[in-house]
């Protein structure tokens, strides 16, 4: 069975990232941790501007903060299971609702541990980069991303809301080694 691994995005991708993007929209379903893939059409214009936001002397001005966008795929496959961003530090805009990390998976290929996965590939790029540790954040309703969450290592601190007044939780992530993931306890939140 050939491994799971996270790619950039590269033009070679266009179709799969195309697919990607309409399937979530065919859903009505947020596409997470794709950096506003879903108001892009052009799909190359959304590499490129990617590729402006690796570095901060040619990320675009505004709120934002560099980031890294990675695909989850097989390593021989160019099918995309899913998409994760790390953002490299924190500021205002995404200090209390958006954290390091954002992703999705694919709405058909749910339920069969890719987030679990690609998050945990995800915490070595984040060592890579020199976070000691990770803010993760979820809607209130998202019961999957919060057990992928505690599962590689997540610990709640906090209820959250966003700008919109959605409800939220925080999570830290402060042990960044690749560790067995352990099943999900059921926890009281409030």
């Amino acid at each position: 069975m050939p491994s799971l691994i996270l790619v950039k995005p590269d033009e070679k991708y266009t179709n799969e990232i195309r697919d990607y993007r309409d399937e979530f929209l065919a859903h009505e379903d947020h596409l997470h941790g794709t950096a506003g893939l879903a108001r892009y059409e052009n799909i190359e214009a959304w590499i490129a501007r990617g590729r402006l936001f690796e570095n901060a002397a040619t990320m675009p001005e505004g709120k934002w903060v560099t980031y890294e966008q990675f695909m989850l795929v097989h390593e021989s496959e160019s099918r995309i299971l899913g998409m994760i961003n790390l953002r490299h530090y924190l500021n205002e805009a995404v200090a209390e609702c958006g954290g390091h990390i954002g992703y999705s998976v694919r709405p058909t290929e749910r339920r069969k541990g890719y987030a679990k996965t690609m998050l945990m590939l995800c915490l070595k790029e984040c060592r890579r980069v020199g976070l000691e540790q990770v803010l993760i954040t979820c809607d209130h309703d998202n019961e999957a991303s919060r057990r992928t969450i505690e599962a590689c290592g997540g610990e709640f601190e906090r209820m959250m809301q966003d700008e919109n007044g959605k409800a939220g939780y925080r999570y830290w992530i402060t042990n960044l080694l690749w560790h067995p993931c352990k099943p999900h306890k059921n926890r009281v939140y409030s």
